[in-house]
C-alpha cells in the first residue's frame, strides 16, 4: 500500500506539472497567432545565474535556431528583455530589470504620450524606472507604459508595466515613476523571442494589444 500510494503521488504530482506546463504553453501560442506583427520562437527558460538572478535567464534557443543578439523577449503579459550573447544551441537574456539595459518608453494613455527610458535601479534590482521625465510631464499611478519603438531593437507598444509610483530627482528638475513589471520575473518559465517584426495599422495595433491584455487577465485568472 505505501509503494501504491508513493506511486500515486508521483503521478499526480506529474499530471500537475504537465497541466501547468499545457497551460503556459497554450498561452504562448494564442499570443503567437494574435500578434500579427511579430515572428516569434518559443523557448524554455534553462538556467538563472544565481549571481544575477534578477538580470539574466538562459533559454534553450541559440544561433542554430536563428537567434541572433539584441532581438526582444517576450511572454503575452509583456517585455522580459532582449539576447545579450548567443550561442549554438542556447542564449542568454538580459532582463528589463537590469541597470545596463535601457528601453524606450511611452504612457500609454492618450492625452500624456510622455516619452523616456525604462531601465533597472542599481540599488533595488526587482525594481525598474522610467527616468529623463521632465517635472511638467503628465505620468500618473497607474499608468499603463509600454515600449515606444525608438531605439531600433524593441517594437513599439509592448507592454513593459504599470507606473506605481512618482518621484522628483533630488535637486534637479528632472523626475522618474516607479514601474511595476508586467511579467513576473520569479516565475518566468517559458518565454518567446521576437526574430522579427513589422508595423501593424493603428486599429490592427489597438485590437492585438487587447487581445494580448485579455489573454494576460486570463491566464493570471487561471
Amino acid at each position: 500500500l505505501k509503494n501504491e500510494v508513493s506511486a500515486l503521488r508521483e503521478q499526480n504530482l506529474q499530471g500537475n506539472e504537465l497541466a501547468a506546463e499545457n497551460q503556459r504553453l497554450k498561452s504562448l501560442l494564442d499570443y503567437k497567432s494574435a500578434t500579427k506583427n511579430f515572428d516569434l520562437v518559443v523557448a524554455v527558460v534553462i538556467a538563472r545565474d544565481p549571481a544575477t538572478w534578477v538580470n539574466n535567464v538562459v533559454i534553450n534557443r541559440g544561433s542554430n535556431d536563428g537567434i541572433k543578439k539584441d532581438m526582444p523577449v517576450v511572454t503575452p503579459e509583456g517585455l522580459v528583455g532582449s539576447i545579450i550573447e548567443t550561442y549554438p544551441s542556447y542564449s542568454i537574456v538580459g532582463l528589463v530589470t537590469d541597470p545596463r539595459i535601457s528601453v524606450g518608453a511611452l504612457v500609454q494613455r492618450g492625452d500624456s504620450r510622455v516619452a523616456g527610458i525604462v531601465k533597472g535601479d542599481i540599488n533595488k534590482q526587482e525594481d525598474i524606472h522610467m527616468d529623463n521625465l521632465p517635472r511638467a510631464a503628465d505620468v500618473q499611478q497607474g499608468d499603463q507604459i509600454i515600449t515606444s519603438g525608438l531605439g531600433g531593437i524593441y517594437p513599439k507598444g509592448i507592454s513593459i508595466g504599470t507606473v506605481e509610483d512618482v518621484q522628483n530627482e533630488s535637486g534637479g528638475l528632472l523626475k522618474y515613476a516607479v514601474v511595476e513589471p508586467a511579467v513576473d520575473f520569479q516565475k518566468l518559465e517559458d518565454v518567446a523571442v521576437v526574430v522579427s517584426s513589422r508595423e501593424l495599422p493603428p486599429e490592427m495595433l489597438t485590437q492585438q494589444m487587447q487581445q494580448a491584455a485579455d489573454g494576460g487577465a486570463n491566464s493570471n485568472a487561471n
